[in-house]
């Protein structure tokens, strides 16, 4: 059975006193936020800084969009405490404006 996968691409800010926190945080993820990833159809995350501003790339499964995917309120919760006050700029989806696919010929 193949499943269809998506990549997407957000954007977000930091606050400028916020970014050590912000990365130890990502340092010490906890096992049950991984499994929760896992769970929910997330197969790759990635996340990127240039100063104040982080770049998420994420890939996922067809379950990540299906509305009866897992959902853990309170491991969703939990980590909105732990990160949430680090950020001037919420997560926002990114718009793609070009891509280029190399032809297999």
């Amino acid at each position: 059975m193949s499943t269809t996968r998506t990549i997407g691409f957000k954007i977000a800010k930091l606050y400028p006193d916020q970014v050590k926190h912000y990365e130890q945080l990502h340092n010490e993820i906890p096992e049950l936020n991984k499994k929760y990833m896992q769970e929910a159809g997330i197969i790759s995350l990635r996340i990127f800084r240039d100063g104040v501003g982080l770049f998420m790339v994420v890939e996922a499964d067809s379950m990540f969009e299906a509305p009866e995917r897992f959902v853990d309120p309170v491991v969703e919760e939990r980590w909105q405490q732990l990160t949430g006050a680090c950020f001037s700029e919420m997560w926002v989806d990114a718009n793609e404006i070009y891509a280029f696919t190399r032809r297999e010929d």
